[in-house]
């Protein structure tokens, strides 16, 4: 079991308190565009499976970010794993399910109706994805804090107070994403030879999809819609390139060349070079220059 958890703003301790969650005093009843139902922090046991869905008057939107541990998500023939620094923004209720990892999982999140919440969900998701990653340092997770901080004062407020406050969270949620994530239309509009001009090409799929700020199953599947490819053999193809171009560019030796390739061996190396060029790397260098 996770025993403590540190997010920047909020202590939470697992062991103590399996779960907090609120919903906000309204004063009044008049009608708001974002309308934030609950918030919180929750504490779910490991191996538990269960369906995502919450009963409802009207659909709903809900947005976790996982502060430890880890949940898979499942809808359809779509999985997202998602670990400590992850979002999933989906609707509720939904056929997908979750299942929560062996250590549990702590999330932070929120839930929202109406109309202009679930459309606003939606461009975002339509746009980012339904998961991506997020700093813990970032606008959207302290800003994700103070609003539970403000539900937990428990004042009753006006419901256009809630509504701003929700409406501020949603816009720096989706303004953080603009400005920090690389666009994946960029990178589908490259050819996979000009890949190789990223200034830091990954070493795994998980890892360049967390670049990107994408989930790896999303990413997978756009990147075999725009190549018919995998993000593992498009990977290997940038590094050889890479690797290939060292070669003949550099004086470096075979032994790191296959290092900045991110091959552990060097027969690991020569492997995969001679079946994508045809030749070793020694041969290949004295090939070309």
């Amino acid at each position: 079991m996770i025993s403590d958890v540190r997010s920047p703003n909020l202590r939470l301790a697992a062991a103590r308190r399996k779960e907090f969650s609120a919903h906000p005093r309204v004063a009044g009843d008049a009608l708001c565009p974002y309308r934030l139902v609950a918030c919180g922090f929750n504490f779910d046991a490991g191996r538990s499976v269960f369906p995502e869905y919450l009963a409802s008057i009207g659909e709903l939107v809900i947005w976790r970010y996982v502060v430890a541990g880890g949940i898979l998500w499942e809808s359809g023939q779509q999985q997202v794993r998602l670990e400590p620094g992850m979002v999933l923004a989906t609707h509720q209720p939904s056929p997908a399910r979750l299942v929560v990892a062996a250590d549990g999982v702590f999330v932070l999140w929120i839930l929202f109706e109406g109309l202009p919440a679930r459309e606003y969900f939606d461009q975002i998701i339509a746009r980012f994805g339904p998961a991506h990653a997020l700093a813990p340092t970032s606008a959207p997770v302290r800003l994700a804090e103070e609003l539970v901080r403000a539900v937990r004062a428990n004042r009753p407020r006006s419901s256009f107070f809630w509504s701003e406050h929700a409406y501020r969270w949603l816009s720096s949620w989706h303004r953080h994403l603009d400005r920090h994530r690389p666009p994946l239309h960029r990178l589908l509009a490259m050819t996979p030879k000009t890949l190789r001009l990223l200034s830091a090409v990954p070493r795994t799929v998980k890892s360049f999809a967390r670049q990107l700020g994408y989930s790896p199953s999303y990413l997978t599947r756009q990147i075999a819609k725009r190549w018919k490819d995998t993000p593992g053999r498009l990977l290997r193809e940038i590094r050889l390139g890479e690797a290939a171009r060292r070669l003949v560019h550099s004086a470096d030796s075979v032994q790191g060349i296959a290092a900045r390739a991110g091959y552990a061996s060097v027969p690991a190396f020569i492997t995969a070079f001679k079946r994508a060029y045809g030749r070793t790397p020694l041969a290949y260098r004295h090939e070309h220059r």
